[in-house]
């Protein structure tokens, strides 16, 4: 079960003291993030350990290559392409081709799951609202 930590919470803090320190930086808050909605079951398939690391060791250690990445989460080369091009579809990864060398990199900083179903909001869902408050 997850649990909300005094360090989980600085990160968050930290996180956003940066953009509030430097306003231009917020224009950056589109480009860094991303909203996913997700089901509880897509969720799970979808960031499994194994990716989560993949995700960590190439924010933390920039490998040049995908089969560097390979050898430092230490898993074979073809589960590890795998894993990328799902996470590239995402868009959370990008994979950079210069010459035949293909660098992977992490796109976002920030990933945002809502904890419940989101759909499109209409003017109907609206006036049902309203009509619920009213009676």
């Amino acid at each position: 079960m997850y649990k909300m930590t005094d360090e989980r919470w600085e990160g968050i803090m930290r996180y956003f003291e940066r953009l509030w320190a430097d306003p231009r930086r917020l224009k950056e808050l589109p480009e860094k993030s991303l909203l996913l909605s997700l089901s509880e079951d897509e969720v799970t398939k979808i960031f499994t350990k194994k990716r989560l690391e993949i995700i960590r060791t190439i924010k933390e250690k920039r490998p040049a290559s995908i089969s560097s990445l390979a050898e430092m989460v230490k898993r074979d080369l073809t589960a590890v392409e795998r894993d990328l091009k799902i996470l590239e579809k995402l868009r959370i990864v990008e994979l950079e081709k210069i010459g035949r060398t293909v660098t992977p990199k992490v796109k976002k900083d920030l990933l945002i799951l809502p904890l419940i179903p989101v759909k499109p909001f209409t003017l109907e869902d609206l006036e049902e609202e309203i009509a619920r408050a009213e009676s």
